[in-house]
């Protein structure tokens, strides 16, 4: 028994590791394109010295 039971949960970690590598990709993915999005709103005479307000 103890043999299905230690099979059961290597099973399960390895199914969910994708899901633990994909979560946070994707929330970098969001987070660049939310930065991208206010970036391009902003007009460029902001920036007139190279700096962020």
């Amino acid at each position: 028994m103890s043999r299905w039971t230690a099979l059961g949960v290597m099973m399960t970690f390895f199914a969910m590791l994708p899901l633990d590598i994909d979560v946070p990709a994707l929330n970098l993915c969001l987070m660049a394109v939310a930065r991208w999005a206010v970036l391009a709103g902003i007009p460029d005479t902001l920036f007139v010295r190279g700096q962020a307000a």
